[in-house]
């Protein structure tokens, strides 16, 4: 029998097919053993592997039942955290803006302030004029009590309310011992109230003292009362100030500049700390208050010495006048006095009678013939006979020709 390609073809194709099927037939018998041997093994359990497996699977059971449980808890945790964490973050970052502000705010007063401060240092060392170094040395303690007051000073042992009010005082005490030294020579007491000084110093004696109490017993109640000492002192500056008002034009300035910033200091100081709330008066107030009070100081100061230039100047244009006053009136004096011995000359050497003499006077004097006869009592018609007879016994004529002639031989380049 003889094979062609197709055939051949078809009988190797066949041939495969057959091989197949069998692999497959093997396969599938043996997948059924493994099934049939896996059924009797989850089937068969011993008594123990039993138990075992029961144990196991409740306490799977009550295990997931617990951990599902505290998942929904511990879910419950965490959210209420992660809140307040982030409310904690949001108040830290608001706390940290205004706390940013508050510094920026600070910094833009004291760099202001300071700038103020230098000023009269500048003008002190540019005028000199001692004004200037006494408001410095009050501004520089004005400054160092609100550098205190915010807390930018470092103070030692100040472990409670007691102490830092009592190292305030202390502060406070100091500044007005400036301010009180200033505006004695700003308003010139030493000139109008002399007194008001040696007062000064015996309270700011009294102050030291009690501030010194009040720090051995920690006592805020002294403390508060030397506050009201060291301000009472101030006051009576601005009482002084006030009683100058109309006759100093720069007491003025020192007035309305320090109104304000007093009853502020008065409210903060004093009230506050004896639990009245009167104005209700804060740091910023104070501040705002006192830096437009060093301005129009600052400007005050140069106004007054401008005044006391002025004054300086009248005073020597009064002096001189006076001067040249008393210098006429000696020259009155000394005319008077030689026409008195003119007259005397005279009387003797031509022998005037009383009614002469008296009629010579009145005509020295200037006084017309109804005064001189009012004078002597008798009419203006014999005023007139007797300065006729007068004229004659005392030869006026002649002596008018004689100066005539003494004129005429004077030299003609004399007169041109």
């Amino acid at each position: 029998m003889a094979f062609t390609p197709e055939k051949s073809t078809a009988v190797i194709f066949k041939s495969l097919e057959f091989k197949a099927l069998s692999e497959k037939a093997k396969t599938d018998k043996l997948l059924r053993k493994t099934s049939e041997i896996q059924l009797e093994n989850t089937s068969y359990k011993s008594p123990k592997t039993s138990i075992a497996y029961n144990d196991v699977a409740g306490a799977r059971e009550s295990l997931f039942s617990e951990n599902e449980e505290f998942s929904y808890k511990n879910d419950q945790l965490i959210s209420s955290e992660i809140v307040s964490t982030r409310e904690k973050s949001n108040a830290s970052s608001t706390v940290l803006v205004q706390n940013s502000a508050q510094t920026f705010k600070n910094g833009m007063y004291y760099g202001f302030a300071l700038m103020v401060i230098l000023l009269n240092l500048v003008c002190y060392f540019l005028f000199d004029e001692k004004i200037f170094l006494h408001y410095f040395l009050a501004l520089t303690g004005i400054g160092c009590t609100f550098l205190l007051n915010d807390g930018l000073i470092m103070t030692i042992g100040a472990d409670n309310a007691a102490t830092f009010i009592t190292i305030q005082s202390g502060f406070l005490l100091i500044t007005v011992g400036f301010a009180a030294w200033f505006a004695s020579k700003y308003l010139s007491l030493s000139e109008f109230y002399p007194k008001l000084r040696w007062t000064t110093m015996a309270l700011l004696g009294t102050v030291s003292v009690i501030i010194a109490m009040a720090w051995v017993t920690e006592s805020i109640v002294l403390a508060s009362i030397a506050n009201s000492l060291s301000l009472g002192i101030m006051v009576s500056y601005f009482v002084a100030g006030v009683l100058l008002f109309s006759k100093k034009n720069y007491a003025k300035f020192y007035v309305i500049a320090s109104a304000i910033p007093l009853l502020f200091a008065v409210d903060f100081f004093v009230l506050k700390n004896f639990g009245f709330e009167f104005l209700g008066t804060q740091p910023v107030h104070l501040k705002a208050a006192v830096l437009v009070e060093m301005l129009v100081l600052t400007y005050a100061i140069m106004y007054r010495m401008k005044a006391i230039k002025e004054e300086s100047m009248l005073r020597q244009t009064e002096l001189r006048i006076f001067l040249k006053r008393q210098e006429v009136m000696n020259r009155k004096n000394a005319a008077k006095l030689m026409e008195d011995v003119y007259l005397e000359n005279l009387i003797m050497h031509y022998d005037l009678d009383g009614l002469e003499i008296k009629l010579l006077q009145y005509i020295s004097e200037g006084k017309d013939n109804s005064k001189i006869a009012r004078k002597l009592k008798t009419t203006e018609h014999d005023i007139e006979e007797l300065t006729k007879e007068l004229y004659t016994k005392l030869e006026i004529s002649e002596h008018i020709q004689e100066d005539y002639r003494m004129v005429d031989t004077q030299p003609d380049y004399i007169y041109n």
